[in-house]
């Protein structure tokens, strides 16, 4: 029977969005930075919660690394990688105006994982993922 730990199950990986940026440091050195994002389940565990339930969002993969960049003005982003395509609401706003013309990539994008009707999805983030990993 094969090991099958219950994070690489499409749940979890559907819950869990990571983000790895290329850099190039002052040295010129290309490096990469990785950063997960911070689900709703860890924050409610952590502070209980929010006011009002539209404020129950995680902390986007995306926003974590763009301040860790923000914070060390000296690197230059080359490239950015995420699971998914950043959201339109926040991180795909955020990165084309303080990241212009770094280009993205992305394994998964909902609304090419649509129904023919649009109404449903064909597969979850977490199953593409599965497969895009040989998991």
């Amino acid at each position: 029977m094969r090991n099958s730990p219950a994070l690489i199950t499409p749940k979890y990986l559907g819950a869990i969005n990571v983000t790895a940026w290329l850099y190039r440091d002052k040295d010129g050195v290309d490096r990469v930075q990785v950063n997960p994002n911070t689900t709703i389940g860890e924050l409610l565990q952590e502070f209980g919660p929010a006011a009002t339930p539209d404020a129950e969002v995680g902390i986007h993969s995306e926003g974590k690394a763009a301040e860790w960049f923000r914070t060390r003005p000296e690197l230059r982003v080359l490239q950015i990688f995420s699971e998914r395509l950043p959201c339109p609401m926040m991180c795909g706003p955020m990165l084309r105006h303080y990241f212009p013309g770094v280009p993205w990539y992305y394994y998964f994008d909902r609304t090419a994982w649509r129904t023919g009707t649009g109404r449903g999805l064909v597969k979850t983030a977490g199953e593409v993922l599965k497969s895009a990993y040989q998991l």
